[in-house]
Order: C-alpha cells, then structure tokens, then sequence
C-alpha cells in the first residue's frame, strides 16, 4: 500500500477507513471528528457539521457524487427552515467539492504540511458554512408573508450565524406555515376554475369599428402544462388566454404614438410589432381587419406630433422677462448629408433649465438666417413680448455690426435688446489661445499626445501623480494667494452643471496638492474633439500629472507645466463662475487685470489670452455694467461709485458702433 493511501485513510472512491495513527477511535476523521449520522441542532450548520455529516454518507454509499447531493439537500433543510435565500443547488455542491478538497489536501501532507494553514482551517470549522445568497436580505424585506418584525427578526438572526452564532430556531413558524399553506390554497382554487374568460364588453358610447382577438379554452393538458410555471406567492391570471376588443385603426391610438416616439421605433418597426401581437393570438387575428401600414404610421405619428406641440404652445406661459439663446450645428441628417441646425431656447423666471422652442433646418449659418429662424420661433411661441435680452456665440455672425443676427433680431422684433455675450464661449476662445502658443496650431482631427495617455492609462500607476510646485516660479507670493483662492472657491461649490466641470475642479484640486470632498480618483479619459475645449482641458491635467510615467521629452513636460499652472490658478475658477450675468463684469476685469500680471510669469501665454480677452470687452457697456449692481463681489461704496458714470448719447453710442470702438470704461477696476 502507498504511504499517501495509508496516510488519507481514504479510498479511490473517498471512502474513510480506520487508519493506525488514530488514538481516539477507529472511525474518528482527521481535524472534523467523528462521523455523525446526521445534522442536528436548531442553527444552520457549521463546517464541522457539514463534513461530519458527509463522511458518515460517503462511507455508507460509496459514492462521492451522491453523497455531496445529499449533503446539500439535508443543510438546505435549515436554510429553508429560517426563511433565507441561498444559492443554487449547484452552487452548493461547488462549494462543498471545494471544502472537501481543502480537508483533501491538508489530510495527504499532515506530517509536513504548514501549522498555520491547519490552524487556519480548525478555526473555520466552527463557522457557518454560508451558502446564503448575496440579495439574501434584499429578498427576506420583500417577502410580503412576514410582518415588519419577523422581517428583522430573520435578517438578525442571519447576521448572528454569520458571526457570533447565539442565536437559533424555535422551530417551523405556525403563522408563516399558516399564510403559505392559505396562498397555495388559493392557487389551487385557480386552476380548478376553467371554462371563464375575462371578457371586455364594447362601450355603448364607442361607435368605432372594433374587432375582437378570441382565446380558445385551454384543454387539460395545456393546463397541465401551465400548472408547472405557477408558483405560489406570484400573481397568476386565472387562464392563458383572455379576450380583448382591438380598434381597427389600432395606430391611431394615443398611447401607441406616443410609445413609438419615446422609444424612437421606426414606422416599419411599430407595424412589425402590432402584426405580431395579433399573430400570436389564438386563434390569430386577421391582419387584413386592421388598417396598418407603415404609411398609416408615418401619417399617424405627424399628426399626433402636431396636436402634441399645439398642445404644448397653448399652455406655454413664456417668462416676463425673458433671455433668448440659440446656437447653429452643422449636423447630419438621415441620409448622410451636412445639415445646419438652429437650436432657439428661452430662459427667465420659471424656466431657469431653459425651455426649448425648435430645433429648425437652415439654409447656411449666415447672420439673417439665424435671425430670421429665431423670430420665427418666437413668433410661433407667442413670447416676443417678453423678450428682453439675447445669449449668444461671440462669433462675427452673431456679433457683425452690419450683418450679425444681433442686429437684424432686433430689426425683426422691432426694439434694442440688452446684448449678453455667452461667457463660455469667451472662455474657450482665451484657453484655445494659451493652448496654441504652447503647444502649436494643430489641424490633425485628434491630438497623438491625448491617445497616448488612452491607450496607457491602464498601465499607470494612479496613486503616483505629480503636483504643482510654484515656490520656484516668479511672483510666487502671488501665484501662492491665487492658489489659496483657488481652492477655497472649489471646495465651497457642491452643485455642477456638467460632470466634466466637476472632474476639471477636482483634477485642478489634486494637481494643487487638495483631496477634492470626494477623495481622490480619476476617471478614465473619454472623447475629446476640437470643439470640447473642457475635455482638452481635462487631458491636460492628466497628461500633466503622469507626465513622469508617461517617459515625455523634457521640452514636452515644461510645456505641460505651463499649462497647467495657467488652468489651475487662472482659466478653472473664471471658467466656473462665468455663467452668472451680474459677476460677469467684474469676472472680465479681474480676469483682464490677472492677465496683466501673469505676463511676469509667462509672458508668451498672457499676451496670446489677453489679445482673445481685450476682442470682448465690449461687455462692458453702460448697459451690462450696471448688472454689477446686483453683484456681491463689489462693495457698497464701489456700487456708488456708479451714480458718477454718465451713459454716452445715443449719437455718441452710434458713432462707436459704426467705428467699432467699444465705450471707454476702463476706470471701473475692482480689485478682487
């Protein structure tokens, strides 16, 4: 006999015969015991138990397969009695097979085998073998049989198995038993009932032609069958098949239209559809009854389209006072073709998220046809009275002084509009700037340095990223009081627009040595196209900040470095507050003046932002100054400063405005 046979005391078919080490008793296992006959006591069973149990069996019956069958079977017994969810039976046998295999291999190396690996398993062996499901609580509060208490009584009693182990069973519940034995009761009384079809009757009322899709009554066999799918606890109809009255014009129903819309289901696919349903009836329904076609659906769609839109522009109730925002794409439509698209929102009290009026087809993206769209859309809306101001593009279509569609808006609508030039858009102008000068022009449709970090980004080590040090920089007791306004101003905002202005602040946070409030993490870089200047902004700090893992030329990392000292301390904070119309002025001043400054930290960089800042600085007119006055970043005694500006003649307003030359207001200079 070989040693391994004589030390296992086990058989080719894991019987367990005496072995002569053995002190105790001839039958008694190694580490588990003796062999017990069966699993008793009123908690779930223990590792011990459970071996115990099988190798009492597999000695009987020989046969390891069976004897982890009914191993699993006698302790799913306890598991059922406390009412908890386990595993599959599978599952169980799996994990069984992987216990035994441990015991296997600790029992063929005893003599040599690891006092800590044996200490280990003895200490487990007490524990309860958990073969709990992991929605195993999430299952016991939706059990609808147990009251609230019964509830929290079997979710601490799983808890303590788990742990402590004081706990036990008091035996079968007699309410519970109760309740389950009245609901099977119930479905029993179910499937005796045959022969009686819920059937919905015609409304007198209802003179539309109508077809009906009847049901034959189901044999005894096919209830035989049924019956195997009925479980108790679940809601079950009282027979497989029911009659209903269809309407003939079936796609003209609300709720179909209003279906297809939601789920953007093709005319063919919504056809498709409703032909099945009425196929699968029994006997199946008579396609030729019905009156659908995918024409029938297109015409169906439009007009509930059209009443649906109606509907919404009857019980529209624009802002009194009202901003208008568009904004043009070039788009693709259905057949492949560049399109322009005009989008017109307006905002106000009421609508603060904007209200969408149209998203309109147009001819080119020149200065009067966006205007024209626009007032065609607020005409339709009924609101042009209630416009009061313009949001828009600082693009030269928009801001022409003889073409743009500020001018020709207002000629359309027949009065001056108080002109607010969309702050973001400024903004992605000035970063697209300092980006240029660093880094150069680029005309490629993705950056190389960007889809070198996405196809890295897996392979770095993230908890390794660098910092900013600007000890060693110029005016560095100035970049230090920007850096600790900086911070204080991203850890005092907790509620963002966009997720990406929320990665950008907390990319800013670490790259300035601050764990953001949510801890440090990054995600994983996503799409980035010219237009997105916020995710270019985000590759930056990233690239930046695994620049050292990422093996970059010197010249590569300084240029990284000067950008992210300028987006941090500079372009983050002004990107984020730039949305508020009253801090606008005073952000474009301050902005200006930190400009100014930083040209003794980077020259290069500040003259390329403040050449894009000085182009906007028509904003600050006479009549979007004023807006200050509502701002809390100017002092009481500033705001007064105001009753001694006098607002230019309108002679005066139009002679700069035919010289291009915006009014002269460089006196108002807050200083904070």
């Amino acid at each position: 006999m070989e040693e391994s046979e004589s030390q296992s005391g086990e058989n080719a078919k894991g019987t367990v015969r005496p072995t002569s080490s053995t002190t105790r008793s001839a039958t008694e296992i190694y580490l588990v015991g003796q062999p017990a006959s069966s699993i008793r006591g009123s908690k779930l069973p223990t590792m011990r138990q459970v071996l115990k149990f099988f190798f009492h069996t597999v000695n009987e019956s020989g046969d390891r397969q069976e004897t982890f069958k009914e191993t699993v079977r006698n302790v799913l017994t306890f598991w059922n009695l406390a009412r908890i969810k386990t595993i599959s039976e599978r599952g169980c046998r799996e994990k069984l097979t992987r216990l035994w295999e441990h015991w296997r291999s600790l029992q063929k190396s005893r003599d040599r085998a690891a006092k800590d690996k044996v200490e280990n398993f003895k200490s487990q062996l007490d524990l309860l073998w958990d073969i709990g499901a992991p929605d195993a609580v999430e299952d016991i509060e939706k059990n609808r049989l147990l009251t609230p208490a019964d509830k929290q009584q079997d979710i601490a009693f799983y808890q303590d198995q788990r742990g402590e182990r004081k706990a036990f069973m008091s035996g079968n519940d007699k309410i519970f038993a109760a309740k389950k034995r009245k609901q099977e009761e119930r479905v029993e009384k179910q499937r005796s009932k045959q022969g009686r079809f819920a059937a919905c009757e015609p409304s007198s009322s209802d003179s539309r032609p109508q077809t009906s899709v009847v049901a034959d009554t189901p044999t005894e066999v096919e209830m035989e069958k049924k019956d195997t799918a009925i479980q108790p606890g679940r809601y079950t109809s009282k027979h497989p098949y029911v009659t209903v009255q269809l309407p003939r014009r079936i796609l003209q129903e609300p709720a179909l239209k209003e279906l297809a819309d939601r789920l953007r289901i093709s005319n063919n696919e919504i056809v498709s559809v409703v032909a099945a349903v009425l196929r699968s009836a029994n006997p199946p329904g008579d396609l030729s009854e019905f009156r659908i076609s995918r024409e029938t659906a297109r015409r169906a769609r439009a007009s509930h389209r059209r009443q649906v839109a109606a509907a919404q522009r009857e019980a529209f109730t624009p802002p009194p006072h009202a901003v208008v925002h568009w904004d043009g794409k070039l788009v693709k439509n259905v057949v492949g073709e560049e399109e322009h698209r005009q989008a017109i929102f307006i905002s106000g009290r009421g609508h603060e998220e904007g209200k969408l009026l149209a998203v309109l087809p147009v001819k080119d993206g020149t200065g009067l046809t966006q205007a024209r769209s626009t007032a065609r859309a607020i005409e339709d809306w009924s609101c042009a009275s209630n416009i009061k101001a313009l949001c828009f593009d600082t693009t030269s279509s928009n801001t022409g002084r003889v073409q743009g569609a500020v001018i020709h808006l207002e000629a359309l609508l027949e009065k001056q509009l108080l002109r607010l030039g969309c702050r973001h858009h400024v903004m992605e102008l000035v970063v697209r700037a300092a980006a240029s000068n660093i880094f150069g022009k680029t005309s490629a449709p993705t950056d190389p340095l960007f889809q070198t970090l996405k196809k890295r980004w897996s392979q770095l080590d993230h908890s390794q990223y660098l910092r900013l040090d600007i000890a060693n920089l110029p005016e560095s007791d100035w970049l230090s009081h920007l850096r600790h306004r900086t911070v204080s101003y991203l850890l005092t905002v907790t509620e963002w627009a966009r997720e990406d202005y929320r990665e950008a602040a907390e990319l800013t946070l670490l790259v300035l040595g601050v764990n953001p409030p949510r801890g440090t993490h990054f995600l994983r870089p996503g799409a980035c196209h010219h237009a997105r200047w916020m995710a270019k902004i985000i590759y930056y700090l990233k690239i930046y900040m695994f620049s050292h893992q990422l093996e970059l030329s010197s010249d590569l990392c300084v240029k990284l470095q000067r950008m992210a000292i300028f987006v941090s301390l500079l372009y983050t904070p002004a990107w984020l507050k730039s949305p508020v119309a009253e801090d606008a002025p005073v952000n474009d001043l301050q902005l200006h003046h930190e400009l100014l400054r930083y040209r003794a930290v980077d020259c290069e960089v500040a003259d390329a932002a403040l050449a894009v800042a000085s182009r906007h600085l028509w904003y600050l007119r006479p009549q979007t100054v004023v807006l200050s006055l509502c701002s809390e970043k100017l002092s009481a005694a500033e705001k007064k400063g105001g009753d001694q500006i006098e607002l230019p003649r309108r002679n005066e307003r139009l002679r700069q405005r035919q010289l291009g030359h915006p009014t002269d207001y460089t006196a108002f200079r807050p200083d904070r």
